[in-house]
């Protein structure tokens, strides 16, 4: 009894869970001669038969099933404590791939990556920037862990791809302050708006779409001044009186509680909408992009 390790028990429990040796030596990867070299040594020493081989496989005789219910939880135990420790070191190596455009990344992402940083050091957090297609097509083969966009997305994609909402968001039409001034707690109507010089996005952006179809469904039209290719650049046309813009209040709060921006408030209602992250179904229990997602929501 003083020479019974460890390792014997372990293997003694694998044959006896799976009354296979076969499929026992599959998951403790080692040969089945090993197996039964290492069970025949523990009979040996404790001086009993522990399995009796049957057509099914291997049973247990009843000193087997006496030991295996002594050691069964103390293996398992063992196992766990072990996986966990496993789980411990990936997190420490986990390379996390984010796709989002520009203005999400900064505003939705920034402060989780740092906080996922300063908890994982040696963590690699890539960054692929790129239109919400693309981006989910990467998504979808395996070239993305997660893409921050803006909501809703198109039913299609929702067979394999759960999106996550992460921060309510309010847009509105903003102004230059001083430029505008007479526009200052006015409320004005379609035709007003529609006379107005407008700082717009590029027809890809979500956030552009987003504004079609509300002025598509309100029968307004917008006077264009300037179309840019980047929502940051807008607005910072916007602050230099250049044009109205249809910016997200919560990237300008400073501005519009200085006054240096104001809200240009229309006859009809702005919905509130959501950010969220997309994720494939099947990382759905990754505990990895879990606990970086709980670190981004607001």
């Amino acid at each position: 009894m003083e020479n019974i390790n460890l390792e014997q028990y372990k293997v003694f429990y694998f044959v006896a869970k799976n009354k296979n040796i076969t499929k026992a030596a599959k998951e403790l990867m080692i040969s089945q001669p090993a197996i039964t070299q290492t069970i025949q040594k523990l009979e040996k020493e404790i001086e009993y038969s522990l399995f009796f081989r049957t057509k099914k496989g291997m049973e247990l005789t009843k000193e087997g099933e006496i030991l295996f219910s002594h050691i069964k939880e103390s293996i398992e135990c063992l196992n766990d404590c072990k996986g966990k420790l496993d789980r411990s070191k990936k997190k420490e190596e986990i390379i996390i791939r984010i796709g989002g455009g520009t203005t999400l990344l900064k505003h939705n992402a920034l402060e989780g990556f740092k906080k996922f940083k300063k908890k994982y050091p040696s963590t690699k957090i890539e960054i692929k920037k790129d239109i919400t297609k693309n981006l989910f097509q990467d998504l979808l083969e395996d070239r993305l862990d997660m893409v921050f966009l803006n909501m809703p997305v198109a039913d299609i994609l929702k067979e394999k791809i759960k999106i996550i909402p992460i921060e309510e968001v309010q847009d509105a039409f903003l102004a230059d302050g001083s430029t505008f001034s007479d526009l200052k707690d006015k409320e004005i109507d379609g035709k007003e708006i529609a006379n107005l010089p407008f700082v717009l996005q590029s027809e890809v952006s979500s956030s552009r779409k987003y504004l079609d179809y509300l002025c598509n469904k309100n029968k307004i039209h917008l006077q264009q001044g300037y179309e840019l290719h980047s929502y940051e650049l807008v607005i910072e046309f916007v602050k230099a009186g250049l044009g109205l813009g249809f910016i997200n209040k919560n990237h300008v709060k400073k501005e519009l509680e200085s006054g240096q921006l104001i809200e240009v408030k229309t006859p009809f209602e702005i919905p509130k909408r959501e950010i969220g992250i997309a994720i494939h179904k099947k990382q759905e229990n990754n505990e990895y992009l879990k606990e970086f997602i709980n670190m981004i929501k607001k």
